[in-house]
């Protein structure tokens, strides 16, 4: 592990003895797998049930939208790899809803869902599809004209692929800028992720969901992260993440 990263572990898990407050937010992964892995990012299954039994362990409920400020977490997966289908029995098995944040352009892709496998996500009441924009373009780096095709493209082939509306969308890594929640909203996007730690009623920016990643969390990482250690480093993913 690079010292840089049991830096940030190290700081995460000091700050939670002030932080927790058990505060509803949001986490997120890339994918999961049980032996072959569809990304360098996919979370081990031992490690996600883990993850799942800390946070029953802990009081939470998990649910597929965040309605009350204490005591709920939402899920998400990002880019739609096929290691969540693969393991969608796992999913099922522990009733896990699970928002799931899909780049139009990527489906039928090597190591993606193909059209059939995110239909049956569809059809699943766990799973929520949302868009992930139509070629993860980093948003804040482009045109006006480039973000809004980003964005309308994709709702639109969403919603026409699975016949019912798409109102969240999720930031390619993170980032943004005033623009792109201004098309973002002009285009009915309701919700609005980033990856910004912060409690899930506490938004930074306006219309704009913080998130929390976790995928590669030991135990007490995990913990530290649920409690609100990670908000102390908020400053500098504002500064990575966020462009004016």
């Amino acid at each position: 592990m690079a010292l840089s990263t049991r830096i940030r572990i190290s700081i995460v898990n000091f700050a939670s003895l002030f932080y927790f407050k058990k505060k509803s937010k949001v986490i997120f992964y890339h994918d999961i797998h049980s032996d072959k892995k569809y990304t360098e990012m996919s979370t081990p299954i031992e490690v996600f049930k883990n993850h799942i039994q800390i946070i029953l362990e802990n009081g939470y409920e998990i649910v597929a939208e965040i309605t009350k400020p204490i005591g709920q977490i939402e899920i998400c997966f990002d880019d739609a790899f096929l290691g969540l289908f693969k393991n969608i029995e796992l999913i099922k098995k522990l009733k896990i809803p699970i928002q799931l944040f899909v780049i139009s352009s990527y489906i039928n892709k090597k190591n993606h869902i193909n059209k059939q496998q995110l239909l049956e996500f569809n059809y699943d009441s766990l799973f929520t599809i949302s868009s992930h924009t139509k070629s993860h373009k980093i948003l804040n780096d482009i045109s006006e004209e480039e973000i809004r095709g980003e964005l309308k493209d994709s709702k639109h082939e969403l919603e026409s692929l699975l016949g019912c509306e798409v109102s969240s969308i999720c930031f390619p890594e993170g980032a943004f800028n005033n623009r792109v929640v201004q098309i973002a909203n002009s285009l009915n996007y309701k919700k609005q992720y980033s990856c910004i730690p912060g409690f899930y009623f506490n938004q930074v920016f306006p219309s704009v969901i913080g998130r929390s990643l976790v995928q590669f969390a030991n135990k007490t990482e995990f913990e530290s992260i649920l409690k609100g250690g990670d908000h102390i480093l908020s400053f500098w993913y504002k500064y990575k993440y966020y462009k004016k």
